[in-house]
C-alpha cells in the first residue's frame, strides 16, 4: 500500500503545472460532491415541533361571553319582555314577594361580612367556583373595597371597624371623636370666611356656601359615626361582640378551604370579600344551574353571573351608585336565594330564550324575576318552592308605604308651587 502511494507521488511530480491545475479542479468537486452543503441539510432536517400555547378556561369563557355577536345586542336589543319579567302595576309588590318569603329566613340574613361565615360553616351557603360547567362569575363582587371588616348596624347605617383588642377599639373611638373636632373647626372656618366674603363678589360666596354644606353634611356623617362607636364600646356585650366577630373572620382568613388572606393587607381583603360574595344558598344554586344549563345547551355560552349573596352592608354600599339595588332592611340578595344574570352582550335571540325559561319557572311558582334596565335579570328563588301568602305580601307592602309614603297630587303641586316649578304629573306607582 505504502509503495503505491509513492508510486503515485511521483508521477504526481512528474507531471507538469497544467496537468496539476486539472487534477486539483476535479479533486476539489469530487469532495464538493461528497461534502453535502449546509442549506441542503437544513432544508431536509425535519421540522421541530410547534409550540401550543395551554387555552386559559376562564379566558376562553369571557370571550365567549363578550364575542361580537355581529348584531345589536343588550338594552338596544329589540327584545320582547314576557309579563312574567316585568314591573306590576304597583311596583311595590316586587320586593315585597320577596320580603315575604324572606321572612321564613329572618334568622339567616346577612347583615354583615361576618354574618356570612356561620352560614358557610354550616353549609346553608355553599359557594359557586369562579367557573363552572355551564356559567362564569362574571363581575361577582367587583365593587367592593379592601377596607377592613366592620360590624354594621343597620338601625344607624353605621359601620364599626372590627378590632382585635380593646385597646385597639378604644383607640378606633377617639380617632372618631378626633375626626368630629376636625370636621367642626373646619366648617366655623368656611363660614368665617362666608361672612367675610364681600357681598359683590357673588360667584366667590355662592362657591364658599357650597362648601359650607359639603363640611355640615360632612360633620353630621362625623358626629354620628362618633356617637355610635361611642355608644358600642360603652356596651360590654356589644364589644364583647365585636371582639368575637373579628376573631371569627381571622380563624376563616387563616384557612379558608386552604386558603389564607392577611387581614392586614388591603388586597387580601378585597379577595376575601370577592370570595365570601360567591357563595348561595343550595336551593337557589340548583335554579341557577337550571338555567345555564338551558342556555348552554341552545348557544353554547357560559351564562354570566353578576350577583350572588349580598350582606345589608354591601347592598346599602351599592345602593349609592346602583339605582337598582334595593335599599329596604331585608334586600333580597341578602337572605343568598337571589342572584342576578347578565345580558349585556346577549343578542335579542338569546335574551328573549333566557326570560323564556325564567318565565316557566315563575309560572311554576318557584322564582320572582325582572328584566332591570342596567343589563341585568334578577331572580328570586323562594326557599320552599312555592310564593308566599299573599296575606303577608300585603303586609309587606303596607310596612314599605309607611316607611315610604308615595307624594299625592296636591302635596306635588303645593311643593312646586314654593318653588316657583311646574308641577309635573303625579307617577303611577
Amino acid at each position: 500500500m505504502d509503495s503505491d502511494k509513492l508510486c503515485l507521488g511521483v508521477r504526481l511530480i512528474s507531471l507538469n503545472a497544467t496537468d496539476r491545475k486539472i487534477i486539483r479542479a476535479l479533486t476539489a468537486c469530487v469532495v464538493l460532491a461528497v461534502i453535502p452543503c449546509g442549506g441542503c441539510k437544513r432544508s431536509t432536517a425535519p421540522a421541530p415541533p410547534s409550540v401550543v400555547e395551554p387555552v386559559d378556561p376562564w379566558k376562553e369563557a369571557v370571550g365567549k361571553v363578550e364575542q361580537d355577536r355581529g348584531e345589536v345586542v343588550g338594552r338596544k336589543a329589540a327584545v320582547e319582555v314576557p309579563e312574567q319579567l316585568k314591573h306590576y302595576v304597583d311596583r311595590r309588590r316586587f320586593l315585597a314577594v320577596q320580603a315575604a318569603a324572606s321572612q321564613a329566613h329572618a334568622d339567616a340574613i346577612a347583615v354583615d361580612f361576618a354574618d356570612l361565615v356561620p352560614l358557610i360553616q354550616r353549609h346553608e351557603l355553599v359557594e359557586l367556583k369562579p367557573l363552572g360547567a355551564n356559567y362564569i362569575l362574571y363581575g361577582v363582587g367587583y365593587s367592593v373595597s379592601g377596607e377592613p371588616f366592620a360590624h354594621y348596624d343597620s338601625a344607624t347605617r353605621q359601620a364599626i371597624p372590627l378590632a382585635a383588642t380593646e385597646d385597639t377599639f378604644r383607640e378606633n373611638v377617639q380617632q372618631a371623636l378626633g375626626a368630629a373636632k376636625e370636621s367642626t373647626a373646619r366648617l366655623a372656618l368656611l363660614e368665617a370666611e362666608w361672612r367675610r366674603a364681600p357681598r359683590r363678589d357673588r360667584r366667590r360666596r355662592a362657591t364658599l356656601l357650597k362648601e359650607v354644606a359639603k363640611a355640615r353634611k360632612a360633620l353630621a356623617s362625623t358626629k354620628a359615626r362618633s356617637r355610635v362607636l361611642a355608644d358600642f364600646y360603652a356596651d360590654p356585650e356589644r364589644r364583647k361582640s365585636m371582639l368575637a366577630e373579628h376573631q371569627l373572620l381571622s380563624d376563616l382568613a387563616r384557612d379558608f378551604e386552604g386558603e389564607a388572606y392577611d387581614l392586614n393587607n388591603f388586597d387580601a381583603r378585597r379577595h376575601l370579600k370577592i370570595r365570601l360574595l360567591s357563595f348561595i344558598r343550595p336551593e337557589a344554586r340548583d335554579v341557577l344551574i337550571q338555567i345555564a344549563d338551558a342556555y348552554k345547551e341552545k348557544f353554547d355560552r357560559p351564562l354570566p353571573v353578576s350577583s350572588l349573596v349580598r350582606p345589608v352592608q354591601y347592598q346599602h354600599e351599592l345602593a349609592g351608585t346602583n339605582a337598582n339595588a334595593a335599599r329596604g332592611p331585608t334586600p333580597p340578595h341578602a337572605t343568598g336565594l337571589a342572584f342576578d344574570l347578565y345580558y349585556r352582550y346577549m343578542s335579542a335571540a338569546e335574551q328573549e330564550y333566557l326570560m323564556s325559561v325564567i318565565a316557566h319557572l315563575k309560572d311554576e311558582g318557584r322564582v320572582e324575576a325582572l328584566r332591570e334596565s342596567r343589563d341585568n335579570i334578577h331572580v328570586y328563588v323562594f326557599g320552599n318552592g312555592r310564593r308566599p301568602d299573599e296575606k303577608l305580601v300585603a303586609r309587606a307592602i303596607a310596612d314599605e308605604k309607611s316607611r315610604r309614603p308615595i307624594k299625592t297630587g296636591k302635596k306635588t303641586r303645593a311643593a312646586s308651587r314654593k318653588s316657583g316649578k311646574k308641577p309635573r304629573a303625579a307617577s303611577r306607582r
